[in-house]
């Protein structure tokens, strides 16, 4: 383990902070200042300046039921933010991956900075699950063409899986967080996405009412840092 990570799992720093931490001196192990953010970490005592392990005191991991109409954010000038609804305490907790303003579903919010990472970097390829209502209905040149991938602004937008379910909904899978994934690959293919709903996101799936939330259990959280290699 490295020193970058090491601040993000014992001191629940965000990738960005811990980064920035150490570059600034602020973090001494075995009693020397180290700014190298891959410095090697084996038994020596690590310390930062003005915190103590735990820096964000609890680690917590919470699967949330976004509302349309949400933004995923902290604060907004014009929309309510999902934070408008969760407990004041999860203030300090960011989302994995992003949810728009008009989805849905599973959220997972963490302050755990190194399982953020990993979820959401593209190397490790974490499935998200999605049902989609749109307008005309798919067919299977919609199908197909997700697989194939799609060129979208210099980006290739694919889908890892695609199907039409018996109610005419799309089911998808992604592996990719690429902003505004589906809404781009439909727009693209003449279809007009009426509802968007994530339905799981790696090992864990949607299972709480629309608006609500709960903690992942340990047996979850374990699942989940075993997919990325934690």
């Amino acid at each position: 383990m490295n020193l970058l990570q090491y601040l993000q799992r014992e001191y629940g720093f965000s990738r960005r902070k811990a980064f920035r931490l150490i570059r600034k001196g602020k973090v001494k192990v075995g009693g020397k200042v180290v700014t190298q953010p891959l410095h090697p970490i084996l038994d020596e005592k690590v310390e930062v300046e003005g915190y103590e392990p735990g820096g964000m005191k609890s680690v917590f991991y919470v699967t949330f039921h976004k509302p349309p109409g949400l933004v995923v954010s902290r604060s907004d000038p014009h929309n309510p933010t999902i934070y408008t609804i969760l407990p004041p305490e999860f203030m300090n907790l960011r989302a994995v991956g992003r949810l728009d303003k008009y989805s849905e579903g599973l959220l997972l919010l963490t302050n755990d900075g190194l399982l953020i990472h990993r979820l959401t970097h593209p190397k490790y390829a974490v499935p998200r699950g999605y049902l989609v209502k749109v307008s005309p209905f798919p067919d299977a040149e919609v199908t197909d063409a997700v697989k194939r991938g799609i060129k979208d602004r210099g980006e290739l937008l694919k889908a890892h899986e695609s199907r039409i379910l018996p109610n005419g909904w799309l089911y998808l899978v992604l592996k990719q967080g690429k902003y505004r994934e589906i809404r781009r690959m439909m727009q693209h293919l003449g279809r007009k996405v009426k509802v968007l709903k994530r339905t799981f996101y790696g090992s864990i799936r949607l299972d709480v009412p629309k608006g609500s939330w709960r903690y992942l259990s340990l047996k979850e959280v374990e699942e989940l840092k075993r997919m990325v290699g934690l």
